[in-house]
């Protein structure tokens, strides 16, 4: 309980000393993941959330094709991506920073965007359709601190200038995407090997 109070000391201070809170997470923090994980996971929640409890005003999800356990992957999904993307350009391009410290930083950095999104999620169902567009400006500022806290992270647990680290960020959206392609590209493969080696057991057994 005294390290999760401790772990919360520096989540607090990183949201408004991003540069200064970051270099003392990567220094002097123990290296324990429960409150990054503890975050990680209401992120996941409040994905589902989002999705069933939004005001009807701005819902416009079938809530009768819900998969709760479809949501929260897809909702953690771009977040691993983008943490192994990053992890393996950063190491080509000599960044300090281990995969613990990239998880560390994104999900310290969510911590504003999940405030902004479970108060947005409340508050949509009290507005009406002429207050929505407020409402999106709202939220939109708890997206945009999360990206600079993330910006700021990186910067410091690699070491990078924020021209280098603009550079790297780019790489990373790239290899993100060839990742997704390789995953999307060796399921399909194996779907057709599955596909045939069933046929040629069915095949067989009819004979």
């Amino acid at each position: 309980m005294a390290s999760m109070i401790a772990e919360s000391k520096y989540m607090f201070h990183v949201l408004l000393h991003p540069f200064d809170g970051f270099y003392a997470v990567k220094s002097t923090r123990s290296r324990n993941y429960t409150l990054p994980t503890i975050i990680l996971l209401i992120c996941g929640l409040t994905g589902i959330l989002g999705y069933q409890y939004t005001g009807f005003i701005l819902n416009y999800n079938p809530l009768f094709a819900m998969n709760s356990i479809m949501l929260f992957i897809t909702t953690l999904i771009p977040f691993l991506l983008f943490m192994i993307s990053n992890w393996s350009v950063t190491t080509l391009f000599d960044g300090n920073g281990t995969m613990g410290d990239i998880y560390v930083v994104m999900t310290y950095a969510l911590v504003p965007k999940l405030i902004f999104d479970i108060i947005g999620i409340i508050l949509s169902n009290t507005i009406i359709q002429e207050e929505a567009a407020l409402l999106h400006a709202f939220v939109v500022i708890g997206t945009i601190w999360f990206y600079f806290l993330v910006f700021c992270g990186l910067c410091v647990i690699h070491e990078y200038s924020p021209l280098t680290n603009v550079v790297t960020l780019i790489v990373t959206f790239i290899s993100a995407i060839m990742i997704v392609f390789l995953a999307i590209l060796y399921f399909m493969l194996v779907s057709k090997v599955i596909g045939f080696v069933y046929s040629v057991v069915i095949e067989w057994m009819k004979r």
